[in-house]
């Protein structure tokens, strides 16, 4: 066995920021499902502008600027509704939603760029259409709604991070705004498509509602729930995070059953009822395509173990769970060790933690969990301040072992990455608290 002394490894705080650490773990599953609902609605793009009699070079602008628009709406869905200072205390609760305001500004004003370049391309060639269609007004509307969503926008990202909490009623408007302009984007299709039918039109609103703000709220929580939580890594911020997820989590419940009916309602609309007869055209064909990659989206909610858990981090199943000990204090109200200040973990080593001799090894390598369950078992036979080696391929457990042995009044002393990908695996080194 290699010494630590030999090979030093990263410090209390850090990730594995390589890129097989960031995409090849149990994240990597919801990545799987933004990809498959992207490839499933340029499908849907696509078919609905030809049956409208769209030029197909409209095809990705059309949809990038509905991308866009489902960033905006289901983000400041999860930033103005799933965000409740009361989830945890208020000091972790005000730097967690800092960190995910600072993660999510990039990502607003890149789409609204979107919604605006894409929508407003389609909007341009969509406005002598519905002129002569009859559709004048909905299209004058379209147009007013996007000035909306850019006064309310811009509002959202003047605001400081340090004012995230109290930004929570600009994110609201954003909110608002932007399922204003989808449903009404939504009304404009169904009637240039299908005319005054109103079962059109309530299809197409449900489908573009659910599409966007499930979009939008995978957006958030891949790409700021998930590094928010890992920049500010404390047991009370990792609360809230899982708190936040379990809201999205009952939307998206309701979310993909609405993308399936009303996707399949659609296709038939453009296919026929029939199904065994699509495969008789290329519409029909691609109805079925999209119609599959949102089945997939159902397999991935249903396996995938970052929605399934009731908890980020392993071997808790209850939220009340998440409830226990303050963060940066460790049981019986003692600061937790190896803290500079209360709820978050330093980047300071331990000093003599190189040096430390574990006393019992738990082997956990290719289980493809750290198996907290056992990790407690080992330290409850040992005595206080003795040492436990952990070794485990589990990739998540670089950034939750710390936050599960703080609730539970244990040390990290000392971790390192060994080997390459595929055989990769983990080793710590933990002390057991008092």
């Amino acid at each position: 066995m290699a010494s630590p002394a030999a090979s030093p490894g990263p410090v209390a705080g850090e990730t594995d920021d390589s890129l097989l650490g960031r995409y090849v773990n149990r994240y990597l599953l919801p990545r799987v499902a933004l990809t498959v609902i992207g490839l499933a609605s340029l499908i849907g793009v696509y078919l609905t502008l030809r049956m409208q009699g769209v030029p197909l070079w409209l095809v990705l602008p059309r949809w990038s600027g509905l991308v866009g628009l489902g960033i905006l709406a289901g983000g400041t869905m999860w930033w103005s509704r799933f965000v409740v200072p009361r989830d945890t205390q208020p000091a972790a609760m005000a730097r967690l939603a800092v960190a995910q305001a600072r993660h999510y500004r990039p990502l607003a004003a890149g789409a609204l760029v979107a919604a605006l370049m894409g929508g407003g391309a389609w909007a341009a060639w969509m406005g002598p259409v519905a002129a002569t269609r009859g559709w004048l007004g909905l299209w004058l509307l379209v147009i007013a709604l996007h000035g909306t969503l850019v006064a309310a926008t811009l509002a959202l990202l003047s605001r400081p991070d340090r004012e995230a909490l109290e930004a929570r009623r600009q994110a609201l408007a954003v909110l608002v705004a932007a399922i204003a302009l989808l449903i009404t984007m939504a009304v404009l299709d169904a009637a240039l498509t299908f005319g005054a039918y109103w079962p059109a039109w309530t299809l197409r609103v449900l489908h573009l509602g659910a599409f966007g703000l499930w979009l939008g709220g995978a957006v958030w929580n891949i790409f700021v729930a998930v590094p928010a939580a890992r920049d500010e890594l404390a047991f009370a911020t990792v609360a809230a995070s899982a708190t936040q997820l379990e809201r999205f989590r009952k939307r998206v419940r309701i979310f993909l059953p609405l993308l399936l009916v009303s996707g399949f309602a659609q296709a038939a609309a453009y296919a026929g009822w029939n199904p065994l007869a699509w495969t008789g055209s290329g519409v029909g064909q691609l109805a079925l395509v999209k119609l599959g990659l949102v089945a997939v989206l159902f397999v991935i909610f249903i396996t995938c173990p970052l929605w399934r858990a009731c908890s980020p981090i392993k071997g808790m199943c209850d939220l009340e769970e998440l409830a226990g000990p303050a963060a940066g204090t460790a049981p019986g109200g003692q600061p937790a060790p190896g803290r500079d200040h209360p709820g978050r973990l330093t980047r300071a080593t331990v000093e003599g933690a190189v040096a430390a001799a574990p006393v019992r090894r738990l082997d956990r390598r290719g289980t493809g969990c750290a198996g907290f369950v056992h990790v407690e078992e080992a330290l409850a036979a040992m005595a206080p301040g003795e040492v436990l080696e952990l070794l485990s391929s589990d990739p998540i457990s670089w950034w939750e072992l710390p936050a599960w042995l703080e609730v539970h009044g244990h040390r990290l002393l000392f971790r390192e990455r060994r080997r390459m990908w595929p055989w990769r695996y983990f080793r710590f080194l933990i002390q057991r608290g008092a």
